[in-house]
């Protein structure tokens, strides 16, 4: 059995195998398509058993890295799942054969083992920062905690724009945020005071990140200080919470401020939702702290590895731009547009394996 390149006629199989293996997004055609072809970015990847059936998936989301002066390509795993043994590690070797080094951010503590296995590169510091924070039930919950949930939930929340006030009056006078509807060439930082961050073309992230998507909501602003644009910023907008996917700035300090002001100015008929984001730069966390945002858990697994073991780069991670929503970590089902009918997890359950290697 062999990875072979998923195209749009495999769809049909494709979600069977969703259903199986209990993955919703899979089932979900406007972002397969999107996401897996049309695009010389990210690929999904299939081995099919004996009777044809997709027994394993894999995404590879080549993504372009800026280090000094230097480009590198990472290929972040997406979707990666297995429906019997054996079949995890063809997909793993498959995965690191594509691209020189290979990325996770996030992940699930069986991926996490694997990885440690394999001698991966871990890079400490990346926090994720949450505003408003949710406190959803899960049916796991036990009993106090239910309440306690309640209780948290109940308290009043701050809207985005009543703490616009803990940002400098001169910050405020002198940014400003216009919301666009792609990010152009002039948006993309000429000079980057980030020893390490990705650098995507626009031709990359207008695909990414594309506004008029139907099952995600993204929205780009423009920043600017003194009628210089000097970064950009892309939100995920959802009714329930807002993620910071993706920035980029040539000043950290600016930058923050315009993440800010962008979110402001997209939550001001719905001020209280949840807000997420991912930093490692301290003077980006003192400025989210400052407005209010507190630090949620430990922190946030980044590895890097490759077929030869561990890797160089910069060790240092508070001089790096670290974003929520790389590779498709914001993008998970059901989407606003998916039908119960195309939810898998409505569909009777054939759970197989886990992609372990």
């Amino acid at each position: 059995m062999q990875p072979v390149e998923y195209t749009p006629d495999d769809f049909a199989s494709l979600r069977v195998a969703a259903r199986s293996l209990r993955v919703p997004s899979l089932g979900h055609r406007p972002f397969v398509d999107h996401y897996y072809s049309g695009n010389p970015w990210s690929k999904l990847h299939l081995i099919r058993a004996e009777s044809g059936s997709v027994v394993g998936t894999i995404g590879i989301d080549r993504m372009r890295f800026a280090g000094g002066d230097a480009y590198l390509t990472l290929a972040f795993a997406t979707n990666f799942h297995a429906a019997r043994p054996g079949v995890g590690g063809l997909l793993y070797l498959h995965w690191l054969k594509t691209c020189p080094l290979g990325l996770v951010f996030g992940g699930s503590p069986d991926t996490h083992k694997i990885l440690r296995r394999q001698r991966w590169t871990y890079f400490p510091g990346v926090k994720t920062y949450v505003l408003n924070r949710r406190y959803p039930i899960r049916p796991e919950d036990a009993l106090w905690k239910r309440w306690a949930k309640r209780i948290l939930a109940g308290l009043p929340k701050t809207g985005i724009d009543s703490r616009l006030r803990r940002i400098p009056r001169a910050v405020r006078r002198g940014i400003d945020v216009r919301e666009e509807d792609h990010v152009s060439a002039d948006m993309l930082p000429r000079t980057s005071p980030f020893s390490f961050r990705f650098a995507p073309t626009t031709d990359y992230v207008n695909w990414r990140y594309r506004t008029g998507l139907p099952f995600v909501r993204y929205r780009v602003f423009r920043l600017c200080e003194q009628g210089r644009t000097f970064g950009y910023v892309v939100l995920h907008d959802s009714p329930e919470k807002v993620v910071v996917a993706h920035c980029d700035g040539d000043d950290p300090t600016a930058l923050a401020y315009g993440v800010l002001l962008s979110l402001a100015e997209a939550t001001r008929e719905a001020a209280a939702r949840e807000v997420l984001l991912a930093c490692s730069h301290p003077a980006m966390a003192r400025v989210y702290l400052q407005f209010g945002f507190r630090a949620s858990g430990g922190e946030r697994p980044l590895a890097v590895g490759s077929c030869g073991g561990r890797v160089e780069l910069p060790a240092d991670t508070s001089s790096w731009l670290v974003n929520a929503a790389w590779g498709d970590n914001d993008l998970r089902a059901p989407f606003p547009d998916q039908s119960a009918s195309e939810d898998p997890l409505t569909a009777p359950s054939r759970l197989g394996h886990d992609a372990r290697a």
